[in-house]
């Protein structure tokens, strides 16, 4: 055991000193030195085990769109939200591919280059100007900030 221990303690000073040794100063090493070899074959890229199970490498995050969806009640009717309109929050709900999301939401992982069509309904007292709208993740990591204008409804008076 105490042999063991001795080699594994003098091990790293011997690395190291070989490894001193064999780089050398930066002044004596030339130019070629490093530079690639040409008659050298290239290394095999192999795949991962998600490359074997998947078949296909998943999409990172920012290979994907991320869309967040805010609710506002518009007093003005004008589709804009003003500084004077507060936010609904667990008012609204959207429906995207068949799951569907409370307002504000913020839905991440959305295929690059897909269309998806949003419906949104009111949950309670409120309801959106606009009920259906479609989105478009144009770009990889693209984010898309939805604004709802809502208004009350007639049995919420």
């Amino acid at each position: 055991m105490a042999i063991a221990f001795c080699s594994v303690t003098t091990l790293p000073t011997q690395l190291a000193a070989q490894t001193d040794a064999s780089l050398g100063d930066a002044d004596e090493q030339n130019p070629e030195s490093f530079e690639k070899k040409e008659d050298q074959p290239e290394r095999e890229k192999k795949g991962n085990i998600l490359n074997i199970i998947l078949d296909k490498t998943p999409a990172m995050s920012t290979e994907r769109g991320t869309l967040v969806i805010d609710a506002y009640i518009d007093s003005n009717s004008n589709s804009l939200w003003d500084a004077d309109e507060p936010d609904l929050k667990g008012e609204i709900v959207c429906t995207i591919d068949d799951l569907d999301y409370p307002v504000p939401a913020f839905i991440p992982g959305l295929d690059y280059n897909a269309r998806y069509k949003i419906s949104c309904q009111g949950a309670g007292h409120y309801q959106p100007t606009a009920s259906q709208k479609n989105v478009l993740i144009a770009r990889r990591g693209q984010i898309i900030k939805m604004t709802i204008p809502c208004r009350k409804t007639s049995s919420a008076e």
